[in-house]
Parts: C-alpha cells; sequence; structure tokens
C-alpha cells in the first residue's frame, strides 16, 4: 500500500486532514497477493450524501467490534456535496480503543460499485467487509465472520450476516421487523429473499458481506466496467460459486440495516439511480456468467435495447481471462448445485399451461396492478389452442400458469404446492373460504399456507384447484353482462380535476362533499352540485401494498374508510404501513371498489348514494374466488324442482354439469347400461 494511504485516526471534524484522493488508493503492485490468513478486518463503507448516518455507522462499528480484530475503517465518500464529514467524538479517537478511519473521496459520484471497489483496493486487512452506510452490528458479528470464513479450511468462502432493520431515528434494532439472509436470482435477471436458505447463499444481495483480500484479488474484484449500482451482486456471486469459491451464512452475525422506506424522506436515495444504467450491469452479469442459460433473462422486454444492439454492452474479455485463469465451471454446474432453489420450486417447470374454467370455457388470467397483489379474472382463452383440442401457441404469459413452490408432504420436499404465472414469480393465494385469490410473490420453500393452490390430476377433485389439500376449490362468480352493467351504473365515478386530484361523482351528476363535523375537527359528507375548484370535492389517491388509500384534499389526514363493509365514512387516515383493510380500495376503471369480509362472507362493493348521504352497493364477483370443493364431474348433484306436500317434500336430483336429472328403472331391452 502506497505510503499516502497508510492507515492514520481520523482528527476531530474541526482539524480534520484532507481527504486522501482516491486514485492513490491502490493496491499496488496486482502481482503481490495477500497472504492467506484470516485474523483482522477491513470495514468498507461506501458512502454517498449520507450525512451523520456514516458517522453514526463508523461509532457503532467501533463500539461494537472487538479492537484487535478491527485493522480499519474505510469510508468512502462519493462525491458528496458537501463533502462528507465525520464527526466523531474526540476523546475517542485520541484514545487506543479505536482503530484507525480513512476517509477516501471521489471528487465526482461515481456510484455504488466503484465505490466499494476504490475501499475494497485500499484494504490492508486480511478481510474485506462491506457494509452500507447506515448500519448497526451486534457485538459479536466479527467473530461469526471470521469463524465461518475459516470452516472449509481455505480463503475462498465468502460470508454474509443476518440482516435485520435498524430505526433511523433512535438508531436502535428493530427487533419486531423480519430478518433476511440470502436471496436467489429470478430469470429475468434481477434477484428477490429466499426464505430458509440454511448454510449455502445463492446469491447475495450484495451490500453486507465479507471477503478475504486473497479472494477479492483472485476474483478480481467488481467487474470495471459496470456502473451506478445493480447487478455486481449477481456478478460477483456467480464468480465465487463457479470459480471455486463459496458463500455462506455467518451464524451468529447480526446487522441492523436502514431500509429505504418511501414514506420516510431521511431515508430515500439523495443521488440519481440511472435505470438503464442498471439493466445494462445485469445483461453484462448473465452475459458473462450464464452461457446457454443467458437466453433466457436476455429475452425480456427490458433487455430489449441490448439485445438489438442500441446500447452496447460493453468489453467482455475480462471476464473470459478471469474463467480460464480459475478454471471457472459452467452455469449448468451453479443450477445443479442449486437445484433445490431452481428445480424443487419450480422455477425450472417441465411444463407450462393454461386454466380453462370448464363451465364458461374461460381460462384464468392474471390481471396486473401497479402494486402486489395482482388480481386473478377470468379471460377468453387466447393463442391458436382458444378451443378444446386445439394446439396451443401465441398464448399471452398473463394466462400461462405451471406448478411452483416446494411440497413438504413429498419426499425431498419436491415440486408442487402452488401455482405460479409464468414469467412473473406471481402465485394465486387466497386467505379463507369465500374470500378473493389474488396473486403475490411466491415463497418458493413452499412455507406460505395461503399458496397452498394446485391442480388436481386425480382423486375427487379431479380437474380442480384446490386450496390446503381440500379446505377449498378456485370457483368462478357467476354474472350476467347486464347485471353488471345495471350494477356499475349506479356506482359513484372518479374524474380527473388536475394535478392528480379526482371527484366522485353520482349518476344524477352531484358530487360527494366533505364538510366540517363537530368542534373535535371530524369530517361529514353530504352530494352537492359539482363545483370547479371545490376543495371539499377533491379527493387523492395513495398507492399502497393492497391496493390505494383515498385521502381528502381538503384535510389529507382525513381517509375514505369502509368501516368494515357497514357505512363508508370519513375517517382519520391509517399509517400506509399498515394495511389497514378499511382503508384498502382498487380502481376498476372509474369505479372506487373495496373488498372485504362482511357477516364471515367476502363481499364486493362500489361507493354509491344513497338518500343524499354515502353508502355501499354490493356487487356481483366477476373473478375467480374459493369455495368448498366439490366432489368430481359426475357427482355434483342438487336439488331441483322442489314439490311440498302436507306429508313429504320430492324433488329432482339433477347434475350441476349436465343439467340431467337421475331417473329410476330399469333400461329399455338393448340400451345398454344408463347414463
Amino acid at each position: 500500500v502506497p505510503a499516502a494511504v497508510a492507515p492514520a485516526a481520523v482528527a476531530p471534524a474541526a482539524v480534520a486532514p484532507a481527504p486522501i484522493a482516491a486514485e492513490s488508493a491502490s493496491v499496488g503492485d496486482p502481482q503481490a497477493l495477500a497472504p492467506a490468513t484470516l485474523e483482522t478486518l477491513s470495514v468498507v463503507l461506501p458512502c454517498a450524501f449520507e450525512g451523520e448516518y456514516a458517522a453514526k455507522t463508523v461509532r457503532s462499528l467501533q463500539e461494537h467490534t472487538k479492537r484487535h480484530r478491527l485493522k480499519e475503517v474505510i469510508v468512502v465518500d462519493d462525491g458528496s456535496t458537501p463533502p462528507l464529514k465525520l464527526d466523531l467524538p474526540e476523546q475517542s479517537l485520541r484514545g487506543s480503543s479505536w482503530a484507525p478511519v480513512r476517509l477516501l473521496r471521489h471528487s465526482t459520484t461515481r456510484g455504488l460499485i466503484a465505490a466499494k471497489k476504490t475501499g475494497g483496493d485500499a484494504a490492508i486487512g486480511d478481510v474485506v467487509v462491506f457494509f452500507d452506510c447506515h448500519v448497526k452490528p451486534r457485538d459479536g458479528w466479527e467473530e461469526a465472520f471470521l469463524r465461518q470464513m475459516k470452516r472449509a479450511g481455505d480463503h475462498r468462502t465468502v460470508v454474509v450476516p443476518t440482516i435485520t432493520s435498524l430505526d433511523p431515528d433512535t438508531w436502535q434494532e428493530n427487533s419486531m421487523a423480519a430478518a433476511s439472509k440470502a436471496c436467489y436470482m429470478t430469470w429475468n435477471g434481477d434477484f428477490t429473499w429466499l426464505a430458509n436458505p440454511g448454510r449455502d447463499v445463492p446469491l447475495m444481495s450484495g451490500g453486507l458481506l465479507a471477503i478475504s483480500r486473497r479472494w477479492w484479488q483472485e476474483t478480481e474484484g467488481y467487474d470495471s466496467q459496470m456502473v451506478a449500482w445493480g447487478g455486481e451482486n449477481i456478478d460477483q456471486s456467480f464468480r465465487i460459486w463457479l470459480c471455486g469459491g463459496r458463500i455462506e451464512v455467518a451464524e451468529g452475525a447480526y446487522v441492523a440495516h436502514m431500509w429505504r422506506d418511501p414514506g420516510n424522506p431521511k431515508t430515500q436515495l439523495k443521488y440519481p439511480m440511472p435505470t438503464e444504467a442498471v439493466m445494462r450491469n445485469k445483461a453484462r452479469a448473465v452475459s458473462a456468467w450464464m452461457q446457454e442459460f443467458k437466453a433466457k433473462p436476455l429475452s425480456f422486454p427490458e433487455y430489449e435495447d441490448i439485445v438489438s444492439g442500441q446500447r452496447p454492452l460493453g468489453d467482455m474479455s475480462a471476464f473470459d481471462r478471469l474463467r480460464e485463469k480459475l478454471q471457472c465451471a459452467p452455469f449448468s454446474h451453479y443450477i445443479q448445485r442449486f437445484d433445490y432453489v431452481y428445480v424443487d420450486t419450480g422455477l425450472i417447470p417441465p411444463e407450462v399451461f393454461q386454466l380453462r374454467e370448464a363451465s364458461t370455457g374461460l381460462c384464468l388470467e392474471r390481471s396486473p396492478r401497479q402494486r402486489q397483489p395482482h388480481g386473478v379474472t377470468l379471460a377468453p382463452c387466447a393463442g391458436a389452442g382458444s378451443q378444446p383440442g386445439e394446439a396451443s401457441g401465441g398464448v399471452p404469459e398473463l394466462q400461462l400458469w405451471h406448478g411452483n413452490n416446494r411440497d413438504s408432504s413429498k419426499p425431498g420436499k419436491a415440486c408442487c404446492s402452488g401455482l405460479n404465472n409464468w414469467n412473473f414469480l406471481q402465485c394465486l393465494e387466497s386467505g379463507a373460504v369465500g374470500a378473493r385469490v389474488e396473486t403475490f410473490e411466491c415463497e418458493i420453500s413452499g412455507m406460505s399456507a395461503t399458496q397452498f393452490l394446485s391442480l388436481e390430476d386425480g382423486g375427487d377433485y379431479e380437474g380442480q384447484v384446490v386450496w390446503q389439500r381440500g379446505v377449498g376449490c378456485l370457483a368462478p362468480v357467476a354474472q350476467e353482462p347486464d347485471r353488471k352493467s345495471a350494477e356499475e351504473s349506479n356506482c359513484l365515478k372518479s374524474f380527473s380535476e388536475g394535478e392528480e386530484a379526482f371527484s366522485l361523482r353520482s349518476p344524477t351528476d352531484f358530487c360527494l362533499t366533505i364538510i366540517s363535523g363537530n368542534e373535535e375537527q371530524t369530517y361529514n359528507s353530504e352530494f352537492r352540485e359539482c363545483a370547479e375548484g371545490e376543495l371539499g370535492q377533491r379527493f387523492m389517491k395513495l398507492d399502497v401494498e393492497h391496493g390505494v388509500q383515498v385521502k381528502a384534499s381538503l384535510d389529507e389526514s382525513v381517509c375514505l374508510d369502509a368501516a368494515g363493509g357497514g357505512a363508508p365514512l370519513l375517517y382519520p387516515c391509517y399509517d400506509a404501513a399498515s394495511g389497514n383493510p378499511n382503508q384498502l380500495w382498487e380502481s376498476r376503471g372509474s369505479i372506487l371498489v373495496w373488498d372485504g369480509i362482511t357477516n364471515g362472507k367476502f363481499q364486493t362493493s362500489c361507493l354509491v348514494e344513497k338518500h343524499g348521504s354515502l353508502g355501499f352497493q354490493k356487487m356481483s364477483g366477476s373473478v375467480p374466488v374459493l369455495r368448498s370443493c366439490s366432489p368430481k364431474v359426475g357427482q355434483r348433484l342438487q336439488r331441483a324442482d322442489i314439490q311440498e306436500s302436507s306429508d313429504r317434500q320430492t324433488f329432482l336430483l339433477q347434475d350441476a354439469d349436465s343439467g340431467k336429472c337421475l331417473a329410476s328403472g330399469a333400461p329399455a331391452e338393448g340400451a345398454g347400461p344408463p347414463p
């Protein structure tokens, strides 16, 4: 390491030395490999416009890490404006209890990948630890890291911690929040969290990890042609697994991380994130390592400009040289290594299919929404195979399904306990018999009971989509087109009022109007003639998980509330993150719809005017729901033409599928067995 970047404690902010130029922080001779020892740590913090979080993270590291393990903390200021200052306590820095802190600076913002590479190349510890600039580890994390890295007896084990949630206001770990460890790559070149991963990590999330400095040098760090952020974790994970290394969870290591929260401005990025750069990074990663498998992710529309050559992928020769140097395995080795992620879960399905509902002839189709859960509907079957017996072809993805999610009832927990919409990682799910069926991100480990929906190919429920092994079955809600039209004609319609505001109008062209209530600042509503610019007649939609929240423009702390399906009212807004079902609405065209369980039954309602007040009108559903399962076709008999007399009741037994009735008596001669 050049003398210019030798470790030195950072002085108090008032007398802080000039930051070291990042360009001088190189590893020196690239042939001089670091020793393979695993005793000391260099923690690299890439920081861009992080403000006070950088100093808080440095303090947390110093306070929760054994001094003899912590060689240094390297803070890389990625072009922050004004330049980052570490406001650290003078008494701590002058003592011997803190490890040296180095501040490296990029003159302009070059992105997370470049900042991490600058810090990693400048590190002098045995192990390079990459943490985000807004974390707080628990005591003992460093020993857990080193213990796990030594398990296999070489320097090629990369480790990740269990990631928990950090409250940015209190700087305390949120013990009630979910914890995450490992990810896996989805077929569009993205990644998502993997539940219950065990020891091995198919894919790192990328922000929090430790790698020996020797292995960092041998694998050549990050792709120098990737820019900004995104895709580097995919590249690094693949090169580790395919080139002789491994990635493992460091048991006992917990690091609290501040997540980006759309509702909290303090947690937001302070610099732009170019989508084009992210997609190019991902394309470079999959093109470099996936060989013939790369055709799948690159078939997604987000890569069209790259595949067509409109946006160049860049020079890929460095990957070829690295594969040759480290004798890296083909990508099929990775799929075989993680067959429990890609094969046993159905992510590589043996077949895809449409689901045709027998009584209507319609096919099950996912109805995308801006946010999950997405809807499910019955729509005309698409493609050349739209009639029974015809060959399929040209079917849109929204109508293609396949088995997904591991099944704990099968040997080896093989596939499948759920149904996934092809290419979208969206599995059918529902919460109760009588409730609507929707889709949500597949829980591929098979641990989510709400996603236990499978197409039965035998037994009593043959040909039916069964929920929780017979508790309920997928069934259409019958609805006549003219009835639907008549129902919707009574519903309030939303009309744009500009700047994302809208009004709610009745069929008689009166508008829902908010009026002041009592002295406790509550609000009532009534219907008045629509008036341009009337603030009390304007509403706004806020996208939240599972739907939209409808806020009053007059007072944004007041929301439309379904009141459990009784009489809708205006009520103080719940925190959007709470997901309170009474304030979750769905936009269906120009109509606001509320779905919920009222008096034990699933109900779909729209807003209507009732005698000058706001009310609900129950609507006939037009989407699949869960019903009690029926036996297989030919055994669904029901009573019809019921006749009452003083001493008895008679009825026909009618088959629900064919409409024919059960009859007694001997068959005519030569007629064969009765139907």
